[in-house]
């Protein structure tokens, strides 16, 4: 009985103890490329522009790497939230983040790093 006892205690333990290695480790990158921001009018783009032309930081930057949507931007590019006026416009532009290069505005979802969008500054 108590060979029994000690037995399954070890698996259990043995089981309990792989089981939480494996949830412990570093999760994996996801391999799925980030959505695009949805399709937004001219009129929407035009008052992003705006809201974005008047905001009051330093948002034009220099990146080295080709602007495309799903390209992913450097870790150490400082880029800001919209401003509230565009997830007014746009909701689901309010969890992204934005910077100006090369006169686009670059939009960025923060969890990725990804470029989701492009818009013309």
């Amino acid at each position: 009985m108590c060979r029994r006892f000690a037995f399954l205690f070890f698996a259990v333990f043995f089981a309990a103890g792989s089981a939480l290695a494996q949830s412990n480790g570093a999760a994996a990158p996801p391999t799925q490329k980030p959505e695009a921001a949805p399709r937004i009018s001219g009129e929407q783009e035009n008052k992003i522009r705006h809201t974005v032309r008047n905001a009051k930081v330093d948002h034009v930057a220099k990146i080295d790497i080709p602007l495309r949507v799903g390209a992913e931007v450097p870790r150490n590019l400082h880029f800001y939230p919209f401003p509230k006026e565009v997830a007014e416009i746009v909701p689901e532009y309010g969890n992204y983040f934005y910077v100006v290069a090369a006169e686009k505005i670059v939009v960025i979802d923060p969890l990725s790093y990804r470029i989701v969008a492009i818009l013309p500054a």
